[in-house]
């Protein structure tokens, strides 16, 4: 590839996002020190760019950078953690709670997780809810001495136990 500015060949690729907007550059190692792409001292860290670095926005609406909170279990700072972007145990999560709290919404979609399951044991849970919610029926018809509709009820089950579980119990 070559080089956006002088069509040398391109050794740097960079990629900038401001404002929602999204721009790549593809420049050459001379073209990239001049513009000052390739000076660390220049660029945001990880964390930074994560918004859970020294100096990242919003920090001063949330806590003190030098606050002297600290995970009891683990003696786990707020500071590591605004650094590292990670907890030092589970405790760090109650110690920490107002600043996550803060934070969640902007770091991950939603504050419940919906999670999801396998085709195969959904539908054998759907089973399951019928035959228990039959079973119910079956009980309160033996109770009420409706035998008719138990031995339905009965029949029923049985069906679907087999149908659903590849020949019963």
């Amino acid at each position: 590839m070559k080089c956006d500015s002088c069509q040398e060949k391109a050794t740097v690729f960079y990629t900038q996002i401001a404002d929602g907007q999204v721009k790549k550059f593809v420049l050459c190692e001379k073209c990239a020190n001049e513009q000052g792409i390739t000076n660390p001292d220049g660029l945001l860290s990880p964390g930074e760019l994560m918004g859970v670095g020294a100096g990242a926005e919003g920090d001063s609406d949330v806590l003190p950078f030098e606050s002297a909170e600290e995970c009891s279990a683990c003696g786990f700072t707020l500071e590591d953690f605004r650094k590292i972007g990670r907890m030092g145990c589970a405790r760090c999560y109650e110690a920490f709670g107002s600043e996550l709290a803060m934070r969640l919404p902007s770091m991950h979609k939603g504050m419940v997780h919906q999670g999801y399951l396998p085709e195969g044991l959904l539908k054998e849970q759907a089973l399951r809810g019928k035959v228990e919610a039959l079973e119910k029926e079956l009980r309160e018809a033996v109770e009420s001495e409706d035998y008719e509709a138990a031995a339905g009820l009965r029949d029923t089950i049985q069906e679907l136990k087999k149908g659903g579980k590849g020949g019963g119990k």
